[in-house]
């Protein structure tokens, strides 16, 4: 046989080697992802040890949307505002009244004695005439007053104490971050909630659906939506003295990838984004190549919600979280309504899928395409002889 013969009858074996291959679905075709069987199959089907699917329904909704994700009230729950304490470095302002004249403290002219600007040591301690060394370390105002009433019983005439602070270093908290003012601010009297302090500092330079707040006190730590602080009166707690709260501006973020006009990562345009309107805001799903049936959201899923939706689900643990996909079928015309009250939260992944017919259009213009090319190559072949 000729050689140029011997080429093409190579590459007709070729040709429908990759044909065989592609119809088996061995994987070279392209794709943007997996089709609706590869994810979950039916709705039917068992769930993977991996992941599990689960298909939305109104039960669905309702029980996502009625757990409470976590914040830090029960963490640091201060029911009442706190008393302010006195600690090392305060300044304190003292004044020791007296009911008569010829007392310790009193004379013609003045029936008190003021002591303005008595500092506590590291120790703990003050100093106060005729009634020694004081421990007011970690005592509020009002005890220390009993406490020095206490000591000059039997030496003043009848005293009465009035104790305030003036300057303060332990009675701080540090607020730092994304806010006008960041530093250390001092705890008032009266007590201060979270908004408050926030408000102090100048307030979030950015929208509260896209700032976050940390909390720390002592060993505890909690991270909350500054608008879910705003709404939620039990999130907005009272500040302690050596409290840290920072400030961080991270929008809340979801992706979309698949058979839409324009995939990508998106930032939550408000408060809340559902499903349908995270597919519009990408243009809308492709006609030629989206399937209808194939809608899916992958998120890692409180381990409890899974428990509540699928209680057969006993390869997962109770806490913690658990790869989850929910599947939405458009085909049903109910689940439009599913689709608006799914509300996606951050780094959500939307994924729409690829109709099983655009695969076998895939193949056909391989076919097509390797025809053609068989056709240009007999034809050479052809010619040379």
């Amino acid at each position: 046989m000729l050689p140029a013969r011997r080429c093409l009858r190579a590459a007709l074996i070729g040709l429908f080697t990759l044909v065989g291959l592609a119809m088996a679905g061995c994987g070279i075709i392209p794709t943007t992802g997996p089709l609706s069987r590869e994810i979950g199959g039916t709705p039917e089907t068992t769930p993977t040890s991996e992941y599990v699917v689960i298909d939305i329904n109104q039960a669905v909704i309702r029980a996502i949307g009625g757990t409470r994700h976590g914040g830090f009230a029960s963490l640091m729950r201060t029911g009442s505002a706190p008393k302010a304490r006195i600690g090392a470095g305060d300044i304190l302002a003292v004044t020791v009244y007296e009911a008569g004249e010829g007392g310790l403290f009193t004379g013609k002219e003045q029936r008190h004695a003021a002591f303005p600007a008595l500092q506590v040591d590291q120790q703990g301690h003050i100093s106060l005439p005729y009634a020694g060394l004081l421990k007011v370390d970690d005592r509020t105002p009002h005890e220390v007053q009993k406490l020095i009433v206490e000591r000059l019983q039997g030496r003043a005439i009848q005293p009465q104490v009035v104790v305030s602070i003036t300057s303060t270093e332990s009675n701080t908290f540090v607020l730092a971050g994304d806010v006008t003012n960041p530093g250390r601010y001092a705890l008032s009297t009266t007590g201060d909630r979270l908004l408050d302090v926030i408000a102090k500092a100048g307030g979030a330079r950015h929208p509260a659906r896209e700032v976050y707040v940390t909390f720390v006190r002592g060993q505890e730590r909690g991270t909350q939506l500054l608008e879910k602080i705003i709404d939620d009166q039990s999130e907005n707690i009272f500040i302690l003295a050596g409290d840290r709260i920072y400030i961080n501006h991270d929008p809340k973020r979801y992706t979309v990838f698949g058979a839409v006009h324009k995939p990508g990562a998106y930032v939550f345009p408000a408060s809340q984004v559902n499903v349908l309107e995270a597919m519009a805001l990408a243009g809308g799903l492709l006609d030629e190549r989206a399937d209808a049936t194939g809608i899916f959201i992958f998120r890692y899923e409180n381990a409890a919600i899974i428990r509540a939706i699928q209680p057969d689900a006993p390869q997962f643990g109770s806490t913690g979280t658990v790869p989850t996909v929910y599947r939405l079928s458009l085909r049903d015309p109910g689940s439009y309504f599913y689709a608006r009250g799914f509300l996606l939260r951050d780094k959500d992944v939307v994924y729409i899928a690829n109709a099983p017919g655009v695969e076998i259009a895939k193949v056909l213009r391989l076919i097509d395409l390797g025809t053609r090319s068989f056709g240009n190559l007999r034809g050479n072949v052809r010619a040379f002889d």
